[in-house]
C-alpha cells in the first residue's frame, strides 16, 4: 500500500475545505483521516488518502450542490470521478498525487453505510463536533469517540498500520446485507440476471481452481466456489468493495476492490502476502 506524502496531503486537504467553504458546504473528516485527527491531532503517516464525507438532506447539501462542487474542483486543478450508487454519492478526487474520497452519504431510516458496510446513526452528524488539524478547525462526528468504536472496533485507541481491516470487517453484523435497491433495478435483476451477476475466480499459486472455499464481498453476500473456482455475486453498482477470500486464520482481506456488474475477475493465491494488498481482482473476458 502506498502511503500519501504528507506535505501534499495537508495543503491538498487545507484547499478542499476553503473550496468547500467558499460554496457553504460542510463535510466531515470520516475513517483514517477522523482517526489521525481526534487520536493524534494530525494525519496518519501511514495513511494513503484523505477521507471526508457529507449527508445527502442534512446542512442544506443536495445532490446539485455535489456536481457544482465538482465543478469548482476540476477549475482548481483537481481530476474529478463521479461515482453514484443506491446508498452515496462517491467524488473521488486528486491533486499532487493525493488520492481524496469525498462520500455523500444518503440516508436509509436513520442510518448511512460506511464502507465496506458499517451502519452509523445519522444522529451523529446532526450537530457535528470541531477538531484541530493542521491548524485549522475541521468537523468531525459527534459524540466522535461512538464514531470511531462504530467504524473501527474497541480497540481504536491502539494504532494499527496493518491489520485494522480485520478488525471492521469483524465488527459489521451478519445481517448487515445492503440490498437496499429500488424495485425498478429489481425487475431489471430478474429480466437481465447476466448483467448483474458478478463472478470472481479464485485461483492457487499454481493457477488450479480452488474449489469450495468461502468468498463474501462485505455487505452484499457470501458465498462458496463452485467445481471450477468461481464465486458469483449480484451486485447492481460498480462501486469499491471489500473482498474476504477464506475464513479463519486462513482468510485474506481485499480492502479496496473496484467491481463492476456483469464482469468476470480472477483472484491469484500469494500465501506470502495475507496483508495489506490492494486492487489485486483483476478484470477477465466473460
Amino acid at each position: 500500500m502506498r502511503t500519501m506524502h504528507m506535505g501534499d496531503a495537508g495543503k491538498v486537504l487545507l484547499e478542499i475545505r476553503q473550496l468547500l467553504n467558499d460554496i457553504n458546504i460542510m463535510f466531515f473528516l470520516r475513517h483514517g483521516t477522523c482517526l489521525g485527527a481526534v487520536r493524534d491531532g494530525k494525519l496518519i503517516p501511514w495513511d494513503d488518502d484523505i477521507d471526508i464525507g457529507s449527508i445527502i438532506g442534512l446542512h442544506d447539501l443536495d445532490v446539485r450542490s455535489i456536481y457544482k462542487a465538482a465543478d469548482r474542483f476540476k477549475e482548481a486543478g483537481f481530476t474529478v470521478k463521479i461515482l453514484p450508487t443506491d446508498f452515496h454519492i462517491g467524488v473521488e478526487l486528486s491533486k499532487y498525487e493525493i488520492p481524496v474520497d469525498w462520500t455523500c452519504y444518503k440516508a436509509f431510516k436513520g442510518d448511512i453505510f460506511q464502507y465496506p458496510a458499517v451502519k452509523i446513526p445519522v444522529r451523529l452528524y446532526e450537530s457535528l463536533r470541531q477538531t484541530c488539524l493542521l491548524g485549522e478547525s475541521f468537523y468531525v462526528p459527534n459524540p466522535a469517540e461512538e464514531y470511531l468504536t462504530l467504524k473501527y472496533g474497541p480497540d481504536w485507541r491502539v494504532p494499527k498500520k496493518l491489520g485494522f481491516e480485520g478488525d471492521i470487517i469483524d465488527s459489521i453484523p451478519e445481517a448487515a446485507v445492503l440490498d437496499k435497491s429500488g424495485v425498478l433495478k429489481k425487475i431489471l435483476k430478474f429480466l437481465f440476471p447476466k448483467k448483474y451477476v458478478t463472478r470472481i475466480k479464485i485461483l492457487g499459486p499454481d493457477m488450479m481452481p480452488i474449489k469450495m472455499t468461502e468468498i463474501t464481498i462485505v455487505g452484499v453476500s457470501r458465498c462458496t466456489t463452485d467445481q471450477e473456482g468461481f464465486a458469483h455475486f449480484n451486485l447492481l453498482n460498480e462501486d469499491y468493495y471489500a473482498v474476504v477470500v477464506g475464513n479463519d486464520d486462513e482468510r485474506e482481506i481485499l480492502y479496496e476492490e473496484i467491481l463492476k456488474p456483469g464482469k468476470n475477475y480472477s483472484y491469484i493465491e500469494d500465501p506470502n502476502e495475507r496483508y495489506g494488498r490492494i486492487r489485486v481482482l483483476k478484470e477477465t473476458p466473460n
